[in-house]
């Protein structure tokens, strides 16, 4: 990787099967909150050069591998006149780190709930902000008057969905001018391959991940998270609307047939895209502390009335792959059960991608670009 000024040029880089280049993709900081100077770093492929009409999608990463995952869509979604703007989250590399504090509440819980909903708020806050004030900075076009372009679509993938949900929840707290602003922009709110656990939902008895395998030694369970959650699962065959039966899953062992995406990954990018340090520690403690307040954000984003007011023309969607870790499915199955229990009338579209893992944005770009547009 060369870096020039701000725009990150990838050379051509062999892998096992082909030849990969990367459209060039600027590299920005956006200060999101002026009082304390939290600014989150992000990867833009900028305006496409063919149309002043475009849709931009705002992604969060999640757990371990930061926004540098979404280097191989990002190039898709630049040749297909979309721009794709990759949010890095605190505390991820680029972007503020937690303050002590911060990272006390993430790591502890803190003192109570008080402390959990304010800190969850502010990571809202924290994204909504950068989303409204990118789309003064940029002047990106509105929704077009057919729906079928401008706008921005907020996707949140694996533990990143519990932050997009998050942003969404938080809108009705931000100024009026943020708030009407977001409401004549944003398209949808995509969920892509959430657990249970990150939207606040119960975990089922069945779940197993290095995470939480205490025989793996301490300071080695992400990088074995890393490793593991890559792989394709052979999971019963299932569609939308099959009997949720937990059972059914592959939760442990990936299929022998399919090479996990991490040996696919060039070394030398590896080492930049995937976080095994004191910042990618702080998600687990914090799904788990952040329980009660993850499942507020859910609920707030995908039923409450004032949400759907303040953002009319937003669809919620869930998106997730036949072939990915039993976590990813059981948070399909975890929404469409709550939604059909508790539920208000909203309505969430659910779209399955025949034999996707966990990676489909580095495996397989192009296909999974096209679940993202046919749900943006």
């Amino acid at each position: 990787m060369i870096v020039k000024g701000d725009i990150l040029q990838w050379s051509l880089l062999w892998t096992a099967t082909a030849v990969t280049t990367y459209a060039q993709i600027i590299n920005g900081s956006i200060v999101v909150n002026s009082t304390t100077g939290v600014h989150l770093a992000y990867l833009d492929t900028g305006p496409p050069a063919n149309t002043s009409s475009y849709t931009t999608i705002f992604a969060i990463a999640g757990m371990v591998y930061t926004n540098l995952i979404f280097q191989k869509v990002m190039s898709v979604a630049s040749s297909n006149s979309v721009r794709f703007v990759a949010i890095q989250r605190r505390p991820f590399p680029g972007s503020t780190p937690f303050t002590d504090e911060e990272l006390n509440v993430t790591l502890t819980g803190g003192s109570g709930d008080e402390q959990r909903n304010f800190e969850i708020e502010m990571r809202g806050h924290e994204i909504a902000s950068f989303v409204d004030i990118f789309i003064q900075n940029y002047n990106l076009p509105r929704i077009s008057s057919d729906g079928k372009s401008g706008g921005a679509s907020l996707l949140g993938w694996s533990v990143g969905g519990g932050y997009v949900v998050a942003a969404i929840a938080s809108i009705g707290t931000l100024p009026v001018d943020a708030q009407t602003r977001l409401g004549a922009y944003v398209r949808s709110m995509i969920v892509y391959e959430a657990a249970p656990i990150a939207l606040g939902l119960p975990t089922p008895s069945q779940n197993w991940a290095p995470l939480v395998d205490t025989t793996i030694p301490e300071d080695l369970q992400l990088p074995a998270f890393g490793q593991w959650c890559t792989g394709y699962f052979d999971h019963e065959n299932f569609t939308l609307s099959s009997v949720h039966d937990l059972d059914s899953l592959s939760w442990v062992l990936t299929a022998p047939e399919y090479v996990p995406t991490f040996y696919t990954i060039p070394v030398e990018e590896l080492e930049e895209i995937a976080r095994y340090g004191s910042d990618a520690a702080t998600d687990l403690p914090f799904l788990f502390f952040f329980a009660n307040q993850l499942n507020a954000v859910y609920r707030k984003a995908f039923n409450d009335e004032g949400i759907g007011a303040t953002l009319p023309l937003m669809k919620r969607s869930f998106l997730c792959g036949t072939k990915t870790g039993a976590f990813a499915v059981s948070g399909l199955w975890a929404v469409q059960d709550d939604q059909a229990e508790n539920g208000t009338g909203t309505t969430v579209e659910y779209k399955l991608v025949p034999g996707g893992n966990h990676f489909m944005i580095w495996d397989n770009p192009e296909t999974i670009f096209g679940a993202f547009m046919d749900l943006a």
